[in-house]
């Protein structure tokens, strides 16, 4: 057999054989030739994606409570604040709380004295002595009364507890704030309150207080005190947009901020006040109380010219859900 009839004897082997196997494969339901190379190739990359996607699951899984975990850690770091801040306050007043306790504590303690010997000395009193008896009475009643309502106002001022959102009397919680800032305006100005014919706000008395007593005690010391009829603070409150927002303005006649301190005054422990006498902490949480309660707190100010802080919040029950901002309707 030549070597050519010999080559063409193996090709035609070699294609019986294949031929043949591919028969088999086919019988068996096995892919062969470029199909099989492709399944096989098509499941490996299958197995690849399957394996990523369980990756990158676990690690945004991973991801999400690491940031749960951060975000439970703000709210506690934000409630500490706010407490702090509020101690702060009490700390600022707690001079003048004491002056104005003490004060009708005096008359009463000497009214009580007074009745304790008239008493004492008669058993019997002439009608003028009589009246004088019962005015001191009344008197020390008031007296009574008043240091019950300061340690109201106290208490409420000291609540480090989330007492929830509610309708709120604006006229109410500033008179509230005033009175417990009345030992730094009385020396330095006039404080003028309109707050009256407004509709209820949604928010927090309590933590609205702490809003109003900070920006109260900032207009005071903005003014030298020592000139109370050529100064005033004023409190303006109206409906911004009717039925829907309220406006609360505290305009003060003091120093007023400069266009540099204007743009960080909201920036937590930032203060232009000495070493030691501000913290920095009174306006950065009174802007984080106002626009939790979906509300809004601006300044304008100039030197010299004094400042206006306007605070805006929604109508209680104007809104479904509160707004994420007012600006863009006012």
């Amino acid at each position: 057999m030549t070597l050519r009839a010999r080559v063409l004897l193996m090709s035609a082997v070699a294609q019986r054989r294949g031929t043949l196997r591919r028969a088999f494969l086919a019988r068996q339901g096995i892919p062969s030739g470029p199909e099989a190379s492709s399944t096989t190739s098509a499941r490996e990359a299958s197995g690849a994606l399957e394996e990523t996607v369980r990756e990158r699951t676990a690690e945004l899984e991973a991801a999400n409570a690491k940031l749960s975990r951060s975000l439970e850690q703000l709210h506690a770091t934000q409630a500490q604040l706010l407490f702090a801040d509020r101690l702060i306050a009490l700390g600022r007043i707690a001079a003048g709380v004491g002056h104005e306790i003490n004060n009708p504590l005096a008359f009463i303690l000497s009214n009580l004295e007074y009745i304790h010997q008239e008493l004492q000395q008669k058993e019997q009193l002439p009608e003028r002595e009589r009246q004088e008896v019962l005015e001191a009475l009344a008197e020390t009643r008031d007296g009574a009364e008043r240091i019950r309502l300061i340690v109201r106002d106290l208490q409420t001022l000291s609540r480090s507890e989330d007492v929830g959102s509610g309708p709120s009397d604006v006229g109410a919680v500033v008179r509230t704030a005033a009175k417990m800032a009345m030992h730094e305006l009385r020396h330095r100005a006039r404080l003028v309150v309109e707050c009256d014919g407004v509709p209820p706000v949604q928010g927090n008395g309590a933590r609205l207080g702490q809003v109003f007593l900070n920006l109260l005690l900032n207009a005071a010391q903005a003014i030298v005190p020592g000139q109370v009829e050529l100064n005033e603070v004023r409190v303006v409150a109206s409906e911004a947009m009717p039925g829907r927002v309220v406006a609360v303005e505290v305009r003060d006649t003091g120093c007023g901020i400069s266009p540099e301190h204007r743009e960080r005054i909201f920036d937590p422990f930032f203060t232009t006040k000495p070493l030691g006498v501000g913290t920095g902490l009174g306006l950065a949480v009174c802007h984080g109380i106002v626009t939790s309660l979906g509300g809004t707190l601006t300044l304008e100010s100039a030197p010299g010219r004094g400042s206006i802080f306007r605070v805006t919040l929604p109508v209680a029950g104007a809104f479904a859900q509160p707004p994420r901002q007012l600006d863009a309707a006012l």
